[in-house]
């Protein structure tokens, strides 16, 4: 009896978050996040149940868990999410379209999405979503501004998302200081330029240590220790 080859899943791809932390690292609503990764049940006028089919592929549909490279799809999609309040069908109906156009299952983090995904998606848009020309205008600064924030490496996979800090609509503007690297704290979120958890910082925070205590310890500004108070304390909110 031959001993079968273990598939090695790759810490990009590895169950790590359940709903409620995505949903408060990326600042999105849970049952958003729920939808959006297992679908969501409804009922007609009439009262007969329906179910929508979800739009991203979890990476641990049974344990209910997201992998990093979930995240990066989520940071992407929310990013026009929360400016232009396209619902879950249209969602899923733009993601299927480009699913087909690029022939890949991951089409928001797929490095063709950067080239010319994103064209692809805004010239379809006014027949999925119903926008204006400024309304594709807005449609592809949104999606500039959130891939700005993925970092890549050489073969194009995301290894490294900055998430907004701000609970400001996301712009170029944000700052880069939060990072989540899933090589680093488990994938938590962490100080980009020293890798201190930002828990840690809140935590010594309310112990009473103050901004310039930890910036002198951890060797960075006083304006990143602020910010990951300013992200730790949006996403308690």
């Amino acid at each position: 009896m031959t001993n079968q080859p273990v598939k090695r899943v790759s810490v990009f791809d590895n169950p790590a978050y359940p709903v409620s932390e995505v949903a408060r690292i990326l600042n999105l609503p849970v049952a958003t996040v729920k939808a959006w990764c297992f679908g969501q049940a409804y009922h007609l006028a009439s009262g007969s149940p329906k179910r929508f089919k979800s739009v991203i592929q979890p990476a641990d549909s049974n344990a209910r868990l997201l992998s990093f490279a979930n995240l990066c799809e989520l940071h992407v999609l929310s990013a026009i999410r929360r400016r232009h309040k396209i619902s879950l069908s249209k969602v899923r109906d733009s993601i299927s379209y480009l699913r087909t156009q690029l022939g890949t299952d991951r089409p928001l983090i797929d490095k063709q999405f950067k080239t010319n995904g994103v064209d692809l998606f805004v010239e379809h848009a006014p027949h999925l979503l119903n926008v204006s020309k400024q309304g594709q205008e807005a449609l592809r600064g949104d999606f500039a501004v959130a891939l700005a924030r993925i970092e890549r490496d050489r073969s194009g996979m995301p290894i490294r998302l900055f998430p907004f800090s701000r609970s400001t609509t996301p712009d170029a503007k944000q700052p880069k200081s939060i990072v989540i690297d899933p090589r680093l704290s488990f994938g938590r979120p962490v100080l980009s330029d020293v890798a201190v958890p930002t828990e840690v910082i809140v935590g010594r925070f309310r112990a009473g240590d103050t901004l310039v205590e930890m910036a002198k310890d951890y060797g960075v500004d006083e304006e990143e220790i602020e910010e990951a108070l300013r992200f730790e304390q949006r996403r308690a909110a």
